[in-house]
């Protein structure tokens, strides 16, 4: 379901990431209350990202592609174990099955998209042409890109059509520590003949991103640590009668670099409440 968006512009350089994502709906959520939509959402995902880019003069071409293995995973008793241990509710998961894969999304009788078998999924491919401007002082990116339908709509590894995007980065460094912000407009080339019509409200998603960063320059352990915190916003363009799918919603990101490692980023990312976006992910990247 989160997969069928347009990526995020890139930033302009090769680079290679891993992301090993989680997903879940509480059960007793997976019913609108007017009885038009069904939506289950469990399992795991594990992605591998890799952009391709070149410059030509004044602009960067960056083509993104990604694949991603989904299965039940391994992770469910992990989550319930951590709840335990920090006195939290289960958040649903103690009334599903553990280790289930099952994504399924239908309204009105209709049948969107499904995927309750492991499987590899290679996701629609992202096209991306970047304008860079100033320097690493204060500076930005114009982009744009369009998502080609490379994927599979019936198994929410793309949207089934052409989708485009256009947005700006911009940020502002004081030696070591910066601020950093993107806004995006993306637009789903849904068809009158395409399911997922049926779940959307319209077919364009504003998002946004607002982060600061501090860099470290030393050698040792804490001196050379780096860590940037985004927040970011995704407006949500469904419409299914499940609050926790139509809501925009927020998602807050945490990446970690050394100075000593400064080809490589580690972090994790989180969502507030909404389904715009995965529940949980960790990731690790290479920039080439």
């Amino acid at each position: 379901m989160f997969s069928i968006f347009p990526e995020p512009l890139p930033d302009g350089r090769p680079s290679i990431a891993l992301e090993a994502a989680s997903q879940f709906l509480r059960p007793e959520f997976e019913d609108s209350p007017d009885g038009r939509t069904f939506a289950r959402f469990d399992g795991e995902d594990w992605g591998l990202t890799v952009d391709l880019a070149k410059q030509y003069g004044p602009v960067i071409l960056n083509l993104r592609l990604r694949g991603i293995w989904r299965s039940g995973g391994w992770a469910d008793q992990a989550f319930a174990s951590w709840h335990t241990i920090i006195g939290t509710s289960q958040g649903g998961r103690d009334l599903a099955p553990k280790f289930r894969l099952d994504y399924t999304l239908m309204r009105d009788d209709v049948l969107i998209a499904q995927l309750t078998r492991d499987r590899a999924c290679f996701m629609d491919a992202d096209l991306a042409l970047l304008y860079p401007f100033g320097d690493e002082k204060f500076g930005g990116r114009l982009g744009a890109a369009v998502q080609a339908p490379t994927g599979s709509r019936s198994d929410f590894s793309g949207s089934g059509g052409w989708d485009e995007v256009v947005g700006v980065a911009l940020w502002k460094n004081w030696g070591w520590f910066g601020v950093h912000t993107q806004l995006e407009y993306a637009f789903l080339g849904i068809s009158n003949s395409n399911p997922y019509g049926l779940a959307m409200d319209h077919c364009t998603q504003k998002r946004a991103w607002l982060g600061m960063a501090a860099w470290g320059s030393g050698r040792g352990i804490v001196s050379g640590l780096g860590l940037d915190i985004t927040v970011a916003y995704y407006e949500s363009p469904y419409k299914v009668g499940i609050p926790r799918i139509d809501r925009s919603g927020w998602q807050q990101h945490w990446t970690f670099s050394h100075a000593r490692l400064p080809k490589w980023r580690i972090g994790i990312s989180e969502e507030a409440g909404t389904y715009t976006s995965p529940d949980l992910t960790g990731f690790v990247q290479y920039r080439f």
